[in-house]
Formats: C-alpha cells, sequence, structure tokens
C-alpha cells in the first residue's frame, strides 16, 4: 500500500481497513514526501490524532512523527484562544440577550461529541450568526468593550454577508454574520441555521449550532466558493466528518440546494461530493444518485506526493497545484 493511500484510508471514517492492518502497515511505509502531502492537504492534526489513536505515532519515521507533534501542539495552542473567545461572546450574547447560532469550524467545536474528530483541524475565527436587526447592536457592545477592527484600513463592505471583523487582545477574529452566504436573504439564512439548530451546555451556558444538514452545506458550500482549493482534504474532511456520524441530513432538502445551483459550479460539487463520500466511507443516498460522480481520491493522493517527492513546491507554487488538482477533478465529471 502507498503512503497516500494508507493516509487516505487512516483517516476515513468508515469502510477504512481493520485498526491493526493499519497499524501494521505504517512501519513499513516508505513516508518520502508524506510531510509535505501531509502540510499541503492541511490534515496534520488528524493524521497526529489517528496515527496516536492506532498507537503507531512512536513507530514511524521519527522526523514526521515530531513534525506532526509540534504541529498538533500549535493548533491545539491556537483552538485554546478560539474556545476562550468563543466564551467571552456566548457571555455578551446572553447578556443582550441576543439569540445566536455558532457557524463553521467553532459550531464543529463545540458539538464534537455528535461528531467526533470535529475539532481535529486548525479554526482561525469565531463566526456567529444573529438576527439582521440585532447584528449592529451585538457589534457595537464589542466596540465598546475594547474590540477593534481586524482591518482597519479597510472600509466596510454594507453588502458583505458579516459585519466588519473585530478582535481584541487575544487577537481571534469574531465575525458577526447576517447571513452564511451573499446571495442568500437574511432572514431565510437565520431561519435555517436557527430553526432546527442543536443546543449544547459549555461553561455553565447553553450555546446553539447549527443542524447537521446546514453543517454538511456550510461545509460543502464553503470549501467550493474557491473551487481551485476545494479538493484538499482539510475541506474534504469537514463535510465527511459530519456525513459519516450517523445523524440524520435533510437529503432533500440538500438535492433541492444543488439544483437551484446555490452553489453556482455544479461540475465541481459533482466531483466534490464525490471525493466527500470517500473520505465518509459512506454510500451515497437516494436523493445524490445521478448528482454525484464516483471520485477516486486516493489515485489523486499519489499523484500530489508523488510531485511533491520530486519537485520542492514553494509557496508560491501551491496554488497551482491544487489548481491543477480541481482541474482533474472536474474532468472526472
Amino acid at each position: 500500500m502507498t503512503a497516500a493511500r494508507l493516509l487516505l484510508d487512516m483517516l476515513r471514517f468508515q469502510g477504512a481497513p481493520p485498526p491493526e492492518r493499519l497499524a501494521a502497515a505504517w512501519p513499513q511505509t516508505d513516508v518520502r514526501g508524506l510531510r509535505e502531502l501531509i502540510a499541503f492537504e492541511g490534515c496534520a492534526t488528524w493524521t497526529y490524532r489517528r496515527l496516536r489513536q492506532l498507537g503507531v505515532l512512536g513507530l514511524i519515521d521519527r522526523p514526521l512523527a515530531d513534525w506532526l507533534t509540534s504541529q498538533a501542539s500549535e493548533v491545539t495552542a491556537r483552538n485554546l484562544l478560539i474556545d476562550a473567545e468563543t466564551e467571552a461572546l456566548a457571555v455578551v450574547l446572553q447578556r443582550l440577550q441576543v439569540p445566536a447560532v455558532f457557524m463553521k469550524g467553532v459550531a464543529r467545536r463545540l458539538a464534537v461529541e455528535r461528531y467526533p474528530f470535529a475539532d481535529a483541524r486548525a479554526t482561525n475565527d469565531v463566526d456567529v450568526i444573529v438576527p439582521a436587526a440585532q447584528a449592529w447592536e451585538v457589534w457595537l457592545e464589542l466596540r465598546r468593550l475594547g474590540y477593534e477592527r481586524t482591518k482597519s484600513t479597510k472600509p466596510p463592505r454594507p453588502e458583505h454577508h458579516h459585519l466588519p471583523a473585530l478582535w481584541c487582545e487575544r487577537r481571534v477574529g469574531v465575525e458577526i454574520h447576517t447571513t452564511h452566504a451573499q446571495g442568500i436573504p437574511a432572514e431565510e439564512s437565520w431561519r435555517r441555521h436557527y430553526a432546527h439548530a442543536g443546543e449544547f451546555v459549555r461553561g455553565g451556558r447553553t450555546v446553539r449550532v447549527p443542524s447537521a444538514t446546514e453543517l454538511f452545506w456550510s461545509g460543502t458550500a464553503h470549501a467550493l466558493r474557491i473551487p481551485d482549493h476545494a479538493f484538499l482534504l482539510v475541506r474534504l474532511l469537514d463535510t465527511a466528518v459530519i456525513w459519516a456520524s450517523g445523524e440524520p441530513l435533510d437529503w432533500a432538502e440538500i438535492a433541492r440546494r444543488l439544483d437551484a445551483k446555490e452553489i453556482v459550479d455544479s461540475v465541481a460539487a459533482s466531483a466534490w461530493l464525490g471525493a466527500a463520500a470517500a473520505v465518509a466511507g459512506v454510500p451515497l443516498p437516494p436523493e445524490l444518485i445521478g448528482r454525484v460522480v464516483p471520485y477516486d481520491l486516493g489515485r489523486e493522493l499519489e499523484l500530489r506526493l508523488a510531485i511533491l517527492r520530486r519537485i520542492p513546491v514553494p509557496t508560491g507554487w501551491r496554488k497551482l497545484l491544487a489548481w491543477w488538482s480541481s482541474e482533474r477533478a472536474r474532468q472526472v465529471s
């Protein structure tokens, strides 16, 4: 088994080889270039945690193991700041009595007991959606508390789907959303996120996160917002972790949004969902048959690894490699 396929099998949520087989394969695998591939795919923390779970982190190539450990430590430190900012924002929202739903990476962290491994990635900022009529009230209260704009030199964009981002001394961005995406009316976005939101208790406070359907959709739509970078494992894992959890998903609604072209690039969406299904290790529901094409993600990872083994890819060229992978995926469709 190649290193690329072994990596994918290890990260696959369902349908992977037995753990003992995966564990036995790692010490015998040629891992040259794997560090570069894992960095390119953005899945270092996922990899670290799975290797530890299999009990083989100490048996693989030492420099690779040390690098994974350091990457996981950095992500953990960053995520502790994210958690602190989430708690601080929850306090403000509760005091103002403004209903809110935490979104994206923060939502996956808050709901990790429902979606195992959903927190195994770096989260960059805190996203929360509130009723549009109360968004500026929350924003101005944060300003009163000493929060500053993260990009003070850029003028606000009235048409944007969130208010200008803020941060305090933790340097964690806070984005107050009125909708989850441009083109979706604020009232509709709030209905989607609030109506079936799950409730979790954190720090003695009840916080809300979107339903599994909305987490699945936001992970998919956000990844495909920039199709050139969509087919990286870090993007696919965000949706796969929801898909594989067993939580009920409203497939009819997801199919309706695909048909309505809420994701404009339907060709990329078709291949991307096939890749996400491969990572989740789940069969397609009837509603997605004909809308999604099978995707050999293992083969694509092998090609990327072959390139990264032969050519040191500078930062500027990584975008080109990501674009090339995306174009190959579109050809599959």
